[in-house]
This record gives C-alpha cells, structure tokens and sequence, in this order.
C-alpha cells in the first residue's frame, strides 16, 4: 500500500506579544476549527486575525476528512506540493528543495 501525504505550511504571523511569536507552533490550530472568535485563543491570535484563512483551511480540513482530498496536490516526487496557508494562500512546488537535498545524503 501507498502512502499519501499532503503538506501545508502556515505562515501567518501573529501579531502578538509584537509579533515575537511569528507563525508559531500551534497558532493553526483555531484556524483550522475556524474558532478565531474563541476567547481562549485572543492572546495568541492577537487583534482581527483573518478571517479568510480561516476559512480556507477549514474547508481544506473538511474536504480532505470527507473525500481524502485537501484540495491540492500530494507531497510526493517529482513535485512535492506545499499549501502554504497565509494571508495570500499559494501552492508551491517544493518550496525548501536546496534544503532538503542538503539532507539528501544524511540518510
């Protein structure tokens, strides 16, 4: 059997604490609910986070729960597509390579 993977990146940074945080661990998670109104996530979020990722996540969330689709590509050779989730969504076609092949011969 094949593995499927599907990989997004969120990078919208918070505002708060003046912006220390930046996209930090977990700062997806109530855009992913699409709980952005949730007072236990004000601190975190700061003011008016966008609602428009929110949104879009979500629906990524919903649609890969029902179908297994999220509504792009597969990570995977030779593309390996990357959501990223900010305040311009895009899909990019892997977006660390030089990175990643720094790595390659570390295995």
């Amino acid at each position: 059997m094949e593995s499927i993977a599907f990989v997004y990146e969120f990078t919208w940074p918070s505002p708060a604490f003046d912006g220390a945080l930046g996209a930090c661990h977990a700062l997806d998670v109530p855009f992913v609910f699409d709980h952005l109104a949730d007072p236990a996530f004000a601190l975190l979020l700061g003011d008016s986070p966008p609602q428009a990722i929110a949104e879009s996540m979500h629906a990524a969330w919903v649609a890969f729960a029902t179908t297994g689709d999220p509504g792009w590509a597969a990570y995977g050779e030779p593309h390996r597509s990357v959501q990223r989730f900010a305040t311009s969504p895009t899909t990019s076609r892997d977006p660390r390579g030089e990175l990643r092949a720094l790595w390659a011969d570390l295995r």
